[in-house]
């Protein structure tokens, strides 16, 4: 008998809980887990305007089904910008089988006097480029400031969906935390997104 009650409280015990807790939403846990900010809501990006470096139009397609980390640069990609897309390849290689599922997209943004430079990206194979015209810069701009950070310090991450979800300040946060964050949206999506095709 002291059995069939034991089995009775194993599985009646859950149910009380999330009823107490249904009533009382006060003792639910408040803390987040995440070191990067979410976007809220996220942000569709297949509607901003870009182009690649041939001036054909910025595909999203192949960015379908993948999660991509994007990094701003405007004018230049300066001796920082590119120390950034280092630590954003290693972040990648870090996920080990799992970086398959990971694309880098930098998208250049023309400087106050409407010019930018293209930058070598020699030992960074894999970063895919995408450059914005004067005239959609300001729409671009918007749609990366959701966030309260400079945006040439962030590491954005846009999801499977091609929705703009999370950034991390790269100035005050570490490849680490990064790839906690990452591990643990890769381990949420693993039933709705599809491998990659790259492996570099």
């Amino acid at each position: 008998m002291r059995q069939l009650w034991i089995l009775v409280a194993v599985f009646a015990l859950p149910l009380i809980a999330g009823w107490f807790l249904h009533y009382n939403p006060q003792w639910l846990p408040h803390g987040r887990s995440n070191h990067g900010a979410l976007i809220d809501p996220p942000r569709n990006m297949e509607s901003i305007t870009l182009q690649t470096p041939e001036k054909d139009a910025f595909d999203w397609s192949p960015l379908q089904g993948q999660w991509t980390l994007t990094v701003l640069a405007e004018g230049v990609c300066d001796d920082q910008c590119i120390e950034k897309l280092v630590r954003v390849r290693q972040i990648r290689r870090a996920l080990g089988a799992e970086r398959q599922r990971l694309e880098r997209l930098l998208i250049m943004l023309p400087n106050a006097a409407g010019n930018l430079e293209l930058p070598s990206l020699d030992g960074l194979e894999g970063t895919r480029l995408a450059i914005a015209a004067a005239a959609d810069k300001p729409a671009i701009q918007d749609e990366f400031a959701a966030v309260q950070m400079e945006i040439e310090k962030s590491l954005f991450i846009i999801d499977p969906r091609v929705d703009l979800m999370m950034a991390h300040d790269m100035s005050h946060i570490t490849e680490k935390q990064i790839l906690q964050d990452l591990e643990k949206l890769l381990k949420a999506s693993q039933s709705w997104v599809k491998g990659g095709q790259y492996g570099h």
